[in-house]
């Protein structure tokens, strides 16, 4: 068995955005489902893309497919707590992006769960990778680990 690596730290993040959790992201153990961090993440992800002024809901020539996910949980977290979404940007590429993100609970200042996706961006009316946009990019920039 190998070891496992600690849970990250909230100054390992450099945005945050508050969610709230519902009664029913509950499941049958009183703690929240597995799902429900997936949709927290893809939450905070995309208010930082429609902030970018790049990204819109619907229309705009620029799409994104999530290409890989993952979360690793390090505590239950449960409908009381209060949820702040840490991210980061960990790399970007020519028509890809990969955030880094972790859940907090309350004042903690040691992540719940930890996770990352993998967008790829794309021509809404291909489907086809396209470059990613000087202005995303710099927006990216703004996250990014290291800048």
């Amino acid at each position: 068995m190998t070891d496992r690596a600690p849970a990250g730290m909230r100054s390992d993040y450099l945005a945050f955005t508050s969610q709230s959790l519902r009664w029913n992201d509950n499941d049958v153990f009183g703690h929240v489902n597995n799902a429900e961090y997936y949709a927290l993440f893809d939450t905070a992800v995309v208010r930082f893309l429609i902030e970018s002024g790049e990204i819109a809901i619907s229309g705009g020539a620029l799409g994104m497919v999530v290409v890989e996910s993952g979360c690793r949980f390090h505590r239950e977290v449960v409908f009381t707590d209060s949820i702040s979404v840490g991210m980061r940007v960990a790399h970007i590429g020519r028509t890809s992006v990969r955030y880094d993100l972790a859940i907090f609970c309350n004042s903690d200042a040691t992540a719940a769960a930890e996770g990352h996706f993998v967008h790829v961006f794309v021509d809404r009316n291909t489907k086809r990778p396209t470059e990613i946009p000087a202005g995303l990019r710099a927006h990216f920039q703004s996250l990014a680990i290291g800048a």
